[in-house]
């Protein structure tokens, strides 16, 4: 499945379903099982009831339709690729769609409508847990699939844009990765390094657009279970890991064969030597100038940074930044496509 240089980034779903459809059902729901819990795949883009999904630890895009969806209003979709879906009729109770069996996993309790960003927890001993977020309420929401309602829970407006980065950066999804950032050792870190970089605290992990050329924002992105720190300005970019020891926040002089993608609302680390014309060791990130939005590359080894295209990649339509260029769109544009953007709940 994987693409050569030259050809669509997206191979036919009929020729996969194909390999797929002589294997024995429950054999294919524990494949498929196993590769969303691997939180490596992500939906990078939509058109009608068709998904693109990617394999960022092998490279492999896959198109998939899912006409179930036609049943249901998407909320939200997790890092690992699972859809988070609400009944259309009341009370809307919560689904959430493993999208390479069909299966569902149903609860009980009404999907809030303020949420919008999810991750949910599942193994052989436990029972499926889904948390639900909310940028306005700034609240986060619990449930099992008995549980008769989501259990609330308010935050402050710093904790809550932590976890929010946490969750979409994949950080939450995985338990020892969110240990290591929740800890009060590694927020006393953040606050000398706030003060260091001069920015407001409460504001260095929020999902709000740049005002000023001094404005920085923080990224969090689970990599290899350990948490990378991202920080974005205007035009400039530093990738900080954390020290074992001491669980100081240091620069990062390599990320080996690596690469990083950020853009208005998350992060991705992707394998480099499975990405055609993906350089390792470099930081894609958007820079926006206006209603557009072009694509800069930053070598981590030597510091400089350069625009990928003369051209600016994206515009500004209905609060989202699409493609502004002619088909096909190289792989390096569809992933920062997906960093760009995060879509909202269809329950709102």
């Amino acid at each position: 499945m994987a693409t050569a240089p030259g050809e669509a980034p997206v191979p036919p779903a009929e020729a996969t379903a194909a390999g797929w459809s002589s294997l024995p059902s429950d054999l294919v729901r524990r494949i498929a099982d196993c590769f969303l819990d691997t939180n490596d795949v992500d939906w990078v883009s939509q058109r009608d009831d068709r998904r693109v999904f990617v394999n960022i630890g092998t490279g492999r895009f896959l198109r998939k339709k899912l006409p179930l969806l036609r049943r249901y209003y998407v909320v939200a979709i997790t890092f690992g690729g699972f859809f988070v879906l609400a009944d259309r009729s009341p009370p809307h109770a919560a689904r959430v769609l493993n999208p390479f069996t069909g299966e569902l996993v149903r609860f009980a309790a009404p999907v809030p409508r303020d949420a919008g960003v999810a991750v949910f927890f599942f193994s052989s001993d436990t029972p499926h847990n889904l948390t639900l977020l909310s940028d306005s309420s700034r609240k986060y929401y619990t449930a099992v699939p008995d549980s008769k309602h989501f259990d609330a829970q308010s935050l402050d407006e710093f904790i809550y844009n932590y976890m929010r980065k946490a969750v979409v950066g994949g950080v939450y999804a995985n338990g020892g990765g969110w240990a290591s950032v929740a800890c009060s050792t590694m927020l006393d870190n953040l606050c000398e390094l706030t003060e260091m970089l001069q920015v407001e605290f409460v504001k260095f992990f929020s999902g709000d657009p740049f005002r000023h050329t001094s404005d920085i924002r923080c990224f969090l992105v689970d990599f290899g279970g350990q948490a990378m720190f991202l920080t974005k300005a205007p035009g400039r970019v530093g990738v900080l890991g954390i020290e074992p020891e001491n669980q100081n926040l240091v620069p990062m002089e390599t990320i080996g064969k690596y690469a990083i993608f950020i853009g208005h609302h998350r992060c991705l680390v992707v394998d480099a030597g499975k990405f055609p014309s993906v350089e390792a060791n470099c930081v894609y990130y958007t820079l926006q100038i206006g209603r557009f939005a072009g694509i800069v590359k930053h070598n981590i080894g030597d510091g400089t940074d350069e625009r990928v295209s003369d051209a600016l990649d994206f515009v500004e339509q209905n609060k989202e930044f699409v493609l502004d260029t002619a088909r096909p769109f190289t792989i390096i544009q569809v992933l920062c496509s997906y960093t760009i953007n995060l879509r909202g709940s269809e329950l709102a």
